[in-house]
């Protein structure tokens, strides 16, 4: 199981939110290419990048922040935020990142996100934003039209990548991931499935561990490193159990 650090992209800086509100927005580093290149530093292979203002209609605001890192890093990285068309998806295969995460488009126009999950198979990953037991879409600001097992229901037939799973209403709090509620999603799809949501510390990863269910592909840290209730640096130097 991978641990996949993040970065959230807010004008240009890393940010974190709370419960995705963006008003409760707190930076954590004025430079994220610097950011993306201490996490290369350490030994991940992937980030998880999301564009902030393109999840709330600003898509151009960080385009070139996120060429750069992608330019200036070997680490894969999957991006999401405000994908929201085909061409989007194409502008974005085309400068070389490696998987996109796509939500809003995922549940408004399936039968278009298929053409492009047809061009580029097994590189789009859908997003399921959780909260209160429903898909949230438009950067978590309304409960989507379609529920989680219809979802998947379509979503398992097609050359997804996988999913990304989001518990909304744990998402920067530090107050730790929902395991039983991960654990029912992952075992309705037999895609990969990258987990996120509220982690705070080892105990968290250890107990996805401990599930010992295979597609759990990976899980998302964000708050937890910037906030340094996990030290991810130790964990590739057997410092921390990973």
């Amino acid at each position: 199981m991978d641990i996949i650090p993040a970065i959230d992209l807010k004008n240009k800086k890393c940010v974190r939110l709370y419960k995705g509100k963006y008003e409760k927005s707190v930076t954590y580093n004025e430079d994220p290419i610097q950011q993306a290149k201490e996490f290369e530093k350490m030994g991940f292979k992937k980030i998880h990048i999301i564009d902030i203002d393109a999840a709330t209609n600003n898509p151009s605001k960080n385009k070139d922040v996120i060429t750069q890192i992608k330019n200036k890093i070997s680490m894969e990285i999957q991006l999401g935020g405000g994908i929201r068309s085909n061409d989007q998806i194409k502008f974005w295969f085309e400068r070389g990142i490696d998987n996109l995460i796509i939500g809003s488009m995922a549940t408004e126009q399936p039968k278009i996100l298929t053409e492009s999950i047809n061009e580029f198979p097994n590189k789009i990953l859908v997003a399921i934003d959780d909260k209160n037991d429903m898909p949230m879409i438009a950067g978590w600001s309304k409960e989507s039209n379609m529920d989680k097992t219809s979802l998947i229901k379509f979503y398992d037939e097609k050359k997804i990548k996988g999913y990304v799973f989001t518990d909304v209403n744990r998402d920067g709090t530090l107050l730790g991931l929902n395991i039983e509620k991960i654990k029912i999603f992952v075992n309705k799809t037999k895609h990969n499935v990258i987990v996120g949501g509220g982690v705070k510390d080892m105990q968290d990863i250890n107990g996805l561990k401990l599930l010992k269910i295979k597609n759990i592909e990976g899980v998302i840290v964000g708050k937890a490193y910037y906030n340094q209730t996990i030290d991810l640096s130790k964990i590739f130097t057997n410092k921390q159990d990973a």
